[in-house]
């Protein structure tokens, strides 16, 4: 088993690396923290999860992101190069269907208590009635900043679940989004060069009520905070629009899962609209999904968290 040694970053990612100017320090930071396999402590988080955030691509090649909840112990690693999910201990799984062999899916395993994230990209590699499998290709983590800390409860909520199709804003959507405080995107690559890394990714935004906001047309924009620099999503969007934003509504237990087309705006290109960030990712909608009372669990916002 070893980390990655050449060819850690695509052509998105370098691009906005060297717009950020920090292009030739991740070149040596990279290999060192991106790995084709899962360390102990990483299988060991996976595990201990009721809650992993999955992006993926439809059979029309939208992207989505879209949670998977289960026991603690759904997800297992039989070894550091494979993930698996028992689909059979799942409390509900809208994702399922589009993860069949062959397809690329980014996992974002998140504990929203003690504020740790790690990342992995995949492929799956099976598929039966119990189990899916995914060979792992990048498995990195992820620094606590902008996670709202919460924390679980455990009672498990049964109500009925229904799926409203949304093509375009509503009221209540508007106001969901201003409420929201965390949201994930699904963003995706596709090489172009045989020895040119890609595939699906998942990751965390998160921030202060309201630093998601609707522009005049209608489009969402989200900053993009100071990170670790890899640029994963940011690289990604850049030379691939396709994104899949999901909202859990932690208190109510509703999902809002879209679907969006994206691009980045650099602070160089457009002052005004980002004030005082050096990039803004902004969305519009192509569909999306209100799925009301899909999360088994709820969580219970703790104050000052960031």
């Amino acid at each position: 088993m070893n980390s990655l040694t050449q060819n850690v970053w695509h052509s998105g990612e370098l691009a906005a690396q060297a717009l950020a100017g920090v292009k030739e320090k991740m070149s040596s930071i990279g290999p060192r923290v991106i790995r084709n396999y899962m360390p102990d402590q990483h299988r060991d988080f996976f595990a201990s999860l009721p809650l992993v955030i999955v992006g993926s691509e439809d059979k029309e090649g939208h992207l989505w992101a879209s949670p998977l909840f289960g026991h603690p112990g759904f997800i297992q690693s039989p070894t550091p190069e494979l993930l698996t999910i028992d689909t059979s201990a799942l409390y509900s799984h809208p994702v399922s269907t589009e993860l069949n062999i062959g397809r690329q899916v980014g996992l974002l395993g998140i504990d929203f208590e003690t504020r740790r994230r790690n990342r992995l990209n995949g492929v799956v590699t099976g598929k039966n009635q119990l189990h899916i499998s995914i060979k792992v290709r990048q498995s990195f983590g992820n620094c606590p900043k902008y996670i709202q800390q919460r924390r679980i409860e455990t009672q498990i909520q049964r109500d009925q679940i229904t799926r409203t199709f949304l093509s375009s804003w509503t009221s209540a959507l508007r106001e969901c989004i201003a409420r929201a405080d965390t949201c994930f995107i699904a963003s995706t690559y596709a090489a172009h060069h045989a020895d040119e890394c890609s595939g699906m990714d998942v990751s965390h935004r998160g921030g202060q009520p309201g630093f998601i906001q609707f522009d005049e047309h209608d489009r969402l924009t989200i900053p993009d905070y100071r990170g670790n620099f890899f640029f994963n999503t940011i690289g990604n969007l850049t030379e691939d629009p396709r994104a899949g934003l999901l909202f859990l509504d932690f208190s109510a237990g509703n999902i809002l899962t879209l679907t969006m087309s994206a691009e980045v705006i650099w602070k160089t290109e457009n002052p005004i609209l980002c004030g005082e960030y050096e990039r803004v990712i902004r969305l519009s909608l192509k569909g999306g999904y209100l799925i009301r009372n899909a999360l088994p669990y709820r969580w219970e916002f703790m104050e000052d968290s960031m």
